[in-house]
């Protein structure tokens, strides 16, 4: 111990031997505070001559926490057991789990985390009641928003009572309008449901996390006799990382604490992260304030990083000045570097590119030149740090390219790994035959993949006899134009099916795991050490249907897809394991995964506007200012000064050399501008106008490789493109080309339909019979409507509730309770449709739904337009009817529709349309627009650039958290957010 001792500095060792009293340690990037707080346990062991379990040492991640109890094993003599080290939701349960029954609650309550907590909402959701809060056709559209809500109020320990004493107080102002009685009944209802909620959760025997710390909280005020044993017990309290700490993890310190206040705090302000998981700065901030007789130590020798990367950070954190501890506390926070390394590049460089993919090219060249030219340098030197995830796996591509050895770190996304979606399509396929997604991507798997023409044979022959591909594939022996060997592909499939069927009903799932994957031969074509990744996916998924399984005796496959669809609902892309993550790879990873952690090399890639700093996306549903008790330190500028934090983490990763860049495009319409971080930085941004590799042999022999590699994969599979196209088509295209193939080239039929299809397809057909008699050049309306009050007897509300009931389908809703909320509101669409129809002059209808085909440029485009009313003189308005609520704003992409459908009108029925407009049948009103002749050339041009894209064949995927939740494909692609 006493070696040990000896190899801290002057600050390190005073923090270790601080004997009473609050200590706050204020520990720079790269300062050893791990390695101060492990020692300072040692020291109280073995020089204070202390019990392990007298010291408490809480933390924040299972991770850290079992590195640290590694560290202290290495130190304390062998022995000592009982070492408390905690994150802090484990002390709570740990504490719950022994004195629960102190407050009425079971000891042996069942914890939830967050897909139980989704799943557990969702089914208890008709209890709730629930009006502002609901959609008719997404009825799980808020779980997630109300489930992040009651979160943050238990990070700041905001009680049911402490909700109810805010809306009396609302409700004793007199004088309301509309929008503040709205928002009264909004709070209202959320802080009703945060109540159900709780007596939900308690009544079922389950806690939350936030609970956790919650009860042990409320353990302690309600029982002294239990906390005064707690507090004889910790003789020294420790917090790691104290910048991430919440209100209620505050509260629970300063409560176990009080006694003695032997309390060692040890963070840095400038490394606080992680406000999205409802971690408080203020806490950090204040806590002199909170113990005013409070010993402070700033840690601010760096054993990392070279001296000119320090001083560029800490520059730039300073524009977070005046709300920083350095400021506060009177204290300098600049870091001195104790690297001994040797750089023999720049320590940093900044680069601003002309395009995305000549920053793609810049990154994984540098990394290769450094690798080839440092004879000491390991893949492992070097990471590529991004803001976010998406931005991660176009780097990942790019490495894969090159052949450099690379690893993307992440905690999520076990279920979009290609082959755990291949395995989990096979699942779903012997659940259910028809599930025609699942099967489009098993034909895909490599032992089973059969050509695109194929492919295109088989979907002909399906919608030729109305059967389902997999009864199509049935018949592969008698079809016509097969490849043979997509004969032979097909039976090894159904063989397997036919014979894993049999399974289904009396086998566990790991049993047809098993089975699957030794008679389909996946791994027969995989390399050890080369695929060992895809190994450890498999053996993943294999883990986490054997957990499942543990849940009851009698559980079936049909039950674990259950299980996975609900946790993919609830925005669970799967816990992953990072088994190689220290293996000897370049790491891609984002700036909050990279906290803690260290390389020689750093990429911080895409640093453009609305990239880094990002938006700010507050809560959906924010809690209330006069709910809040957090000390909010900068409320205006809080989301820019984290961002700049983050910056600030992502700087300080680098030991050697620090690589920027960004590009001015990244496929927008618009230029982007650099990040406004890097000036404020003051680095010097270099602008490369045109980047030439051409002088590095491997990127002419990389380059010539994939073009060949580029045209045999076009040459194989030449997509036939549609006859005509659409809008629906264009559109589809624009959000998702990968979407756009699914749908409209290989047209994989969607599971099931959606029930605001179900219910567009009733509405539409209502409103189109029951306006047919009002078409100018309708007979009926010449003979009926000589007098406009006989016209509307005719169309009285008896004719549309019949049209109504004539059309409406019981089937394609889901469930019933889903569709006695269609019901309800198809019934008030109708009927509210007639009342403003009756209640204004009868409109002069031209056309209703009508066809149309026109040829544009080279290419056919087909579709139908809602209606066409005359409104004078040859001047017409476009009608398309939308059954959802209306928007405040059309944007450029909501104008396409109409813009089209006037140059068709205009091309194909010879008639102006002078007024375009969207009728929202929910909320009975219309938005219209007129075209100008600059809106008719961007359509124009759109278009065209579509169609020419399309012809390109590539459909890329274009993930997005807009698109991918109500995609039809979301099942089989690995793509999806």
């Amino acid at each position: 111990m006493l070696e040990e001792l000896k190899k801290l500095n002057k600050e390190q060792l005073s923090a270790v031997k601080h004997e009473a009293g609050p200590l706050l340690v204020v520990a720079g990037a790269g300062t050893g505070k791990t390695t101060v707080l492990i020692n300072r346990l040692a020291y109280l062991v073995m020089e204070k001559k202390n019990k392990t379990d007298n010291i408490l040492l809480l933390t924040f991640t299972e991770k850290a926490a079992g590195e640290m109890e590694e560290r202290a094993d290495r130190i304390l003599p062998y022995g000592y057991v009982d070492l408390w080290i905690h994150t802090f939701h484990g002390f709570c349960e740990r504490i719950l789990r022994q004195q629960a029954l102190e407050i009425g609650l079971n000891p042996e309550f069942k914890l939830l985390d967050g897909t139980a907590q989704w799943v557990f909402l969702k089914k208890n959701l008709q209890l709730f009641n629930l009006k502002y809060y609901t959609s008719v056709a997404n009825p799980n559209k808020f779980i997630r928003e109300l489930l992040n809500h009651f979160s943050r109020l238990k990070d700041e320990n905001i009680s049911i009572e402490d909700y109810n004493k805010v809306i009396k107080k609302i409700d004793k102002k007199k004088k309301k309008d509309k929008a503040e009685e709205l928002d009264e009944d909004r709070l209202k209802e959320l802080a009703t449901a945060y109540e159900l909620y709780n007596k939900l959760l308690l009544e079922n025997n389950y806690l939350d996390f936030g609970d956790l710390i919650n009860y042990t909280i409320k353990l302690f005020h309600q029982r002294p006799n239990i906390l005064k044993i707690y507090q004889d017990k910790f003789k020294y309290i420790m917090v790691d990382e104290f910048q991430d700490t919440n209100l209620s993890q505050y509260e629970l310190v300063k409560i176990l604490s009080q006694k003695t206040n032997n309390l060692v705090v040890v963070g840095d302000d400038d490394q606080s992260i992680y406000k999205f998981r409802g971690a408080s700065i203020s806490n950090i901030m204040q806590f002199k304030d909170d113990y005013p007789k409070t010993k402070e130590i700033v840690l601010n020798k760096n054993y990392r990083s070279q001296q000119e990367i320090l001083d560029c950070a800490h520059q730039f954190i300073k524009n977070n000045d005046p709300n920083r501890l350095e400021v506060k506390l009177n204290i300098s926070k600049r870091l001195i570097s104790f690297s001994d390394s040797k750089n023999s590049n720049k320590s940093i460089s900044a680069f601003n590119f002309a395009e995305e993919s000549d920053e793609l090219s810049f990154v994984g060249a540098k990394i290769k030149e450094i690798y080839e030219k440092e004879s000491d340098t390991n893949w492992s030197d070097f990471a590529v740090l991004c803001r976010t995830n998406d931005s991660a796996d176009k780097y990942t591509k790019e490495l894969n390219r090159l052949e450099i050895p690379n690893h993307f770190v992440s905690l999520k996304g076990l279920y979009f790994k290609p082959i755990v979606l291949d395995i989990i399509s096979y699942f779903k396929l012997l659940d259910n035959y028809k599930e025609s997604s699942a099967l489009f991507r098993v034909l895909n798997m490599e032992e089973f993949k059969i050509s695109y023409n194929d492919l295109m044979i088989l979907n002909s022959e399906a919608r030729r006899t109305y059967s389902s591909l997999f009864d199509v594939l049935k018949q592969a022996d008698k079809i016509k134009g097969l490849d043979p060997l997509a004969v032979n592909k097909i039976n090894k499939l159904l063989r397997l099916v036919e014979n894993h069927s049999t399974f289904v009903n009396d086998k566990k799932p790991s049993f047809i795991f098993i089975k699957f994957i030794y008679e389909s031969e996946v791994l027969k074509n995989l390399n050890h050490e080369k695929d060992r990744e895809i190994f450890s996916y498999i053996n993943q998924l294999y883990q986490k249907i054997k957990k499942f399984e543990e849940s009851g005796e009698d559980v079936r496959l049909a039950d674990f897809i259950e299980a996975l669809n609900f946790e993919l609902e609830a925005g669970d892309t799967g816990t992953l394991k990072n088994d190689f993550v220290d293996a000897d790879t370049v790491k891609v990873m984002t700036v909050h995964s990279s906290k803690g952690l260290e390389f020689k090399y750093v990429f911080l890639v895409d640093l453009v506007e609305r990239r880094f700093p990002s938006d700010n996306r507050a809560d959906k549903i924010p809690v209330i200012r006069e709910l809040i008790k957090e000390k909010i330190i900068s409320d205006e500028n809080f989301h820019i000064e984290e961002e700049r934090r983050l910056f600030y983490v992502a700087l300080t990763r680098a030991k050697l050399s620090l690589f920027l860049s960004g590009s001015r495009n990244y496929g927008g319409a618009r230029e982007k501008r650099l990040s406004p971080f890097l000036e404020e930085a003051g680095i010097k941004v270099e602008v490369i106008k045109d980047i030439d590799f051409s002088e590095l042999e491997f990127i002419k022999d990389m380059k010539s490789f994939m073009e060949t590699k580029s045209k045999k994969e076009i040459s194989s599979e030449k997509y036939k493109l549609p006859n005509y196209f659409s809008f629906s088509q264009f559109a589809a295209f624009s959000k998702c080309p990968l979407q756009y193939k699914y749908a409209h080239l290989l047209k994989i039929p969607a599971s099931e339909d959606k029930p605001s299809l179900v219910f567009g397809r009733v509405i539409h057909n209502v409103l189109y019979n029951f306006l047919l008699p009002l078409i100018a050049d309708n007979n009926l309306q010449k003979d009926l409507f000589s007098k406009k009050e006989n016209s509307k007897d005719f169309l009285n509300e008896k004719k549309i509730l019949e049209w109504y009931k004539h059309f409406w389908v019981d089937e394609g809703y889901g469930d019933l309770e889903t569709m006695e909320k269609f019901r309800e509101k198809g019934l008030k669409i109708v009927i509210d449709f007639y009342k403003k129809l009756m209640a204004e002059d009868l409109p002069n209808v031209y056309f209703l739904e009508k066809d149309f085909r026109f040829k544009f440029k080279d290419y056919f485009i087909k579709g139908k337009i809602d209606r066409i009313d005359k409104i004078a003189d040859d001047k017409f308005e476009i009608i398309d009817y939308k059954t959802g609520s209306g928007k405040e704003k059309l944007e450029t992409e909501d104008r396409r529709q109409l813009l089209l459908y006037k140059m068709v009108s205009e091309v194909a029925f010879g008639i102006k349309s002078t007024k375009l407009s969207y009728y929202y049948l929910e909320t009975g009103e219309k938005l219209s627009f007129e075209a100008k002749d600059k809106d008719m050339e961007k359509v124009e041009d759109w278009l065209l650039n579509s169609i020419k894209e399309i012809e390109k064949r590539e459909f890329l995927p274009n993930p997005g958290s807009y698109t991918c939740p109500f995609c039809d494909f979301k099942g089989i692609c690995e793509f999806k957010k």
